[in-house]
């Protein structure tokens, strides 16, 4: 789980890799045709055959962005050599409109949407990308530089595995690989790469860590062993002391809330991302101050993030904000995602239109809830909850879990399961190296 151990060539790292893989499987690789995404096809080409695993096959992938006029020509290149090795290779073109602001974080969602529906496409049980060493060090200088607060967890840099879409594990073989060995693995065995020109441009934040001087030295911390360990510990708060309520309301008990304070507060913010249907954490402002308020044990509330935190004798609830609860349209047969917080499949023959409640007036709405949950409470969450028009019972509501169904971490797969079961969601599929 290091965020920088002593590099491990190439070659090295595929076969250890490899080794790794118990059964038979089908690996899609990430090849964008530069130096780390070609070593990558090409130690692992080399491992398997090396190991003699005839049950492990590899596909690639290439996805050209529509950004510069060379892609399409090194995406033939990357042809020619997976032609070369036997290895079965997909192009994959963005084609949508480009947005004019933020290309490279739309480029990067567009490019896994890709590369996951040929993974769907192909059955692959894993996918492989190219990140090296310079890659992680250049995500934790970047992280750094927003924040030099100590529990600045973005320091764990990138995991070495994530889970995308709930449905495809991405793994980084290379982590604890240096760009340079890569090249000289290439060299040495007389292959040749693409330089992408963006990779050269100061405009970029990436770039510019990547170009520091050397006299500016850039500090790598190693927190992923810790922010792992803690990860873990508030899975546990979350089993031995939450419960759910129509997966609108969740109350962590009084006994919860007196877990060792950095445990409590990777929870809550994990648990307020869920409620809030924000896909990032809490800001670290803003859970400062919901941690001052649980720390002083007077009732009250406070509201980050689109979470009322409702402080009671008994506990804790969290419960959607219910400002801003917006309506949306599902025609028949189609499936959507209602505030980031619900997916909600329309199997009628007529459209509907789903919305919060709002300050309408629901008979008996409290007999819904157990009576130990405060009226209050219970009217703040139902007003949050998904209320169906012209809904003829052809609809089926799952709930999401916003910051972990895109991509999670495989840190925090044991988190994400614990909030899973408490919502009544199926586990999370366990990475499978």
């Amino acid at each position: 789980m290091s965020s920088l151990l002593k590099p491990l060539a190439p070659l090295e790292a595929a076969r250890l890799f490899i080794k790794k893989i118990q059964k038979p499987t089908r690996i899609l690789v990430a090849i964008s045709g530069g130096s780390d995404s070609t070593g990558l096809l090409l130690a692992l080409h080399l491992a398997i055959g090396d190991a003699g695993r005839d049950d492990i096959s590899l596909q690639a992938v290439t996805i050209d962005h529509a950004l510069r006029p060379e892609a399409a020509e090194e995406a033939r290149g990357v042809a020619a050599l997976c032609a070369q090795f036997g290895i079965v290779h997909h192009v994959r073109r963005w084609d949508e409109p480009k947005p004019k602001t933020g290309i490279s974080a739309a480029a990067r969602l567009a490019r896994y949407s890709l590369i996951g529906a040929v993974a769907g496409e192909m059955r692959t049980d894993l996918i492989v990308v190219g990140h090296t060493q310079g890659d992680q060090q250049e995500t934790i200088a970047m992280r750094s530089a927003r924040s030099v607060r100590e529990d600045n967890l973005g320091l764990a840099g990138m995991a070495d595995a994530v889970l995308y879409h709930g449905r495809h594990w991405i793994v980084r073989p290379f982590l604890n690989s240096t760009r340079q060995d890569i090249r000289d693995f290439l060299a040495d065995h007389g292959q040749t790469w693409y330089d992408d020109p963006s990779n050269d441009d100061a405009k970029y934040e990436r770039v510019r860590m990547r170009n520091l001087p050397a006299e500016v030295p850039v500090e790598v911390i190693d927190h992923a062993r810790k922010r792992s360990e803690l990860s873990a510990l508030a899975a546990q708060l979350i089993e031995r002391h939450t419960e759910s309520h129509h997966q609108s309301l969740i109350k962590i008990r009084a006994e919860g809330l007196r877990e060792e304070p950095a445990i409590l507060r990777y929870a809550l913010s994990a648990l307020a991302s869920v409620i809030g249907g924000r896909r990032f954490a809490v800001s670290a402002d803003s859970m400062d101050r919901v941690m001052a308020f649980v720390g002083k044990g007077q009732p009250g509330r406070v509201t980050a993030s689109r979470v009322v935190f409702d402080r009671r004798k008994e506990g804790l609830y969290l419960v959607r904000e219910n400002r801003d609860v917006p309506s949306l349209h599902i025609s028949a047969g189609a499936t959507g995602v209602w505030d980031e917080r619900f997916e909600v499949t329309n199997t009628s023959a007529v459209d509907v239109v789903v919305g919060g409640s709002g300050v309408a007036s629901v008979p008996n709405m409290l007999v819904n809830f157990p009576s130990s949950v405060p009226s209050g409470v219970a009217t703040r969450a139902w007003q949050t909850m998904p209320v169906f028009q012209d809904d003829s019972g052809g609809v089926t509501i799952r709930p999401m879990l916003a910051p972990y169904d895109l991509f999670l971490p495989r840190l925090d797969i044991g988190l994400a399961n614990a909030i899973a079961h408490l919502l009544g969601r199926s586990a999370y599929p366990q990475p499978p190296v």
